[in-house]
């Protein structure tokens, strides 16, 4: 037997299990691309969308915003330059008008259709209906409210005791995981509760494994590219940032979605 045919019988033997399923779904999927597009199309639509609210509600500009990464990741020089003249604003409130408003509801709308694309392709289900678009809507406010209180349970987190971190680091975990589930179920209705349940203990064990990596990754490459491209190298890390936290809701549905594909099979021709 040749090196080759060695070579190409044990690859055929590793894609026949699950974790080698899993990357074949990936690459078939081509959710490579998609999570390039979702984190673009994220980038340009979630985080407007919350200095929107952050406008309308608090009162106050996306300085606010510029001031958490700063703290959030502890950056000092010239990454808290960068991330500073990223999100200044030559006025105490941004104005907000009802075309930004109706503008970035759109684009995050965009945004939740084409997930729930996505999503459908993955659980190889019906796509979402047009008059449905509620549905949509309701993610975009999940999202939003998501993004709000993770950023007030890491600051307990960091700032707390240690029974306090603990309950932070909980609710975290709670908080990702069942966010990502019912945004799941809302995009993609005909999605079973077990399979939810799985999706958000994979969701959540991502998104734990994200914080951690952030924490020592981002800072050095906010204030590496900051150093290198100053504003435009901030959107790069964030960017980077973010792309990983789509490929993670993307990839423990695929997981869920894979393990029910190969039951089905195995019940099928046991």
């Amino acid at each position: 037997m040749s090196i080759k045919h060695s070579a190409e019988s044990l690859v055929e033997r590793g894609l026949e299990t699950y974790p080698g399923e899993v990357v074949k779904r990936f690459y078939e999927l081509q959710l490579t691309d998609k999570a390039m597009g979702l984190a673009a199309q994220g980038f340009i639509a979630l985080l407007p969308m919350i200095i929107v609210v952050i406008s309308v509600v608090l009162r106050q500009n996306g300085a606010v915003v510029g001031k958490f990464i700063i703290d959030r990741f502890s950056l000092g020089g010239a990454g808290e330059e960068a991330v500073t003249a990223l999100f200044a604003t030559s006025v105490t409130v941004a104005a907000v008008s009802w075309l930004a408003v109706v503008l970035t509801t759109l684009s995050a709308l965009s945004l939740a259709r084409r997930l729930a694309s996505v999503y459908a392709s993955i659980f190889d289900a019906p796509k979402l209906p047009g008059r449905q678009v509620w549905r949509a809507l309701l993610w975009i406010l999940l999202q939003v409210i998501m993004i709000c209180a993770a950023a007030g349970l890491r600051d307990v987190w960091r700032h707390g005791g240690l029974a306090l971190t603990m309950l932070a680091g909980l609710l975290l975990a709670v908080l990702w995981g069942a966010g990502d589930a019912f945004g799941v179920h809302l995009l993609v209705p005909s999605v079973g509760r077990g399979q939810l349940v799985a999706v958000g203990v994979l969701s959540a064990i991502g998104h734990i494994a994200l914080s951690m990596w952030s924490i020592f990754y981002m800072p050095r490459a906010l204030e590496s590219q900051a150093e290198q491209f100053g504003a435009i190298g901030v959107t790069f890390a964030l960017f980077t940032l973010i792309l990983v936290a789509v490929v993670i809701m993307l990839v423990a549905p695929l997981m869920v979605s894979t393990w029910e594909i190969r039951k089905q099979r195995h019940s099928q021709h046991p």
